[in-house]
C-alpha cells in the first residue's frame, strides 16, 4: 500500500504436505519481522483435527504441518492471531448439540478411514481454492451448517482480521507474514482490498507432488 509503511506476506498453509514445502515456507516467513499464526488449544479441535493428523505419513512419504516455533527462536516476533480457549469454546457451543456430537463421533471414523486409503491423490482432490467461493460452494451452502463454519471459519478469520490490523497502526516500517489456512485469507484479501493494498508479488509453491 502507498499508505502504508507495513508490506504484508500472505502464506496460505495446509496441515499436510512434504517436509520441503514447511521448511522453505516456515525459513522465510519467520524471517520477517512479525509473523502472525494460527492455533487453538482446545479438545473440540483436538479431536476434529484427528481427520488429519491420523494419515499414515510415514506410508504417503508427507509429514504434518510442524507447529510454530518457540518465540525468540526465530527472527520475527510471534503473535497468535487465532481465537483463545474460552472464546472458541463459546462459539463451538452455539452450534446444536446434535450437530457437536456428529461431529464428535465423525471425525476419528474419517480420521481412521484416511489412514487406512488416503493416497496423496485423494489429499489433493478439491484442495484447491480461489479467493472467490466456487459455484459448488456457494450451492452447498446450508443453514444447517452455518453455525459450525462460523465458529470455525468467521470467528477465527475476524479474529485475525484485528491482529493483522493492530500491526498496520502507526508509521513504524516492517514486514508482517501471515501464516494461517488458506481458507482464512480470504478475510484477509478482502480486508487488505478494502484498505489500499495490491498484490505485488505472487509465487508458486509445491505442497506435494502426486
Amino acid at each position: 500500500s502507498r499508505g502504508s509503511p507495513v508490506s504484508i506476506t500472505l502464506y496460505p498453509m495446509v496441515h499436510v504436505g512434504e517436509e520441503g514445502f514447511y521448511k522453505e515456507t516456515y525459513d522465510e516467513a519467520f524471517s520477517h519481522d512479525v509473523a502472525l499464526v494460527e492455533g487453538v488449544r482446545s479438545p473440540v479441535g483436538h479431536n476434529l483435527t484427528r481427520t488429519y493428523r491420523w494419515i499414515n505419513f510415514e506410508k504417503l512419504g508427507l509429514v504434518r504441518q510442524p507447529k510454530t516455533p518457540p518465540r525468540g527462536s526465530v527472527a520475527a516476533r510471534i503473535v497468535n492471531a487465532d481465537l483463545r480457549t474460552q472464546e472458541f469454546h463459546r462459539e463451538w457451543r452455539k452450534v446444536s448439540l446434535l450437530l457437536r456430537a456428529a461431529f464428535a463421533f465423525a471425525a476419528p471414523i474419517y480420521g481412521l478411514c484416511r489412514r487406512l486409503f488416503a493416497t496423496r491423490q485423494s489429499l489433493a482432490r478439491n484442495m484447491c481454492l480461489e479467493d472467490r467461493k466456487s459455484a459448488d460452494e456457494i450451492l452447498s451452502w446450508s443453514p444447517t451448517f452455518e453455525p459450525v463454519n462460523h465458529s470455525i471459519i468467521r470467528a477465527r478469520d475476524q479474529r485475525l482480521v484485528e491482529c493483522m490490523a493492530a500491526e498496520l497502526e502507526g508509521d513504524t516500517e516492517k514486514r508482517v507474514a501471515i501464516i494461517y489456512g488458506a481458507r482464512h485469507m480470504r478475510a484477509v484479501l478482502r480486508e487488505l482490498t478494502r484498505g489500499g493494498f495490491s498484490c505485488s508479488y505472487a509465487s508458486w509453491r509445491t505442497i506435494f507432488s502426486l
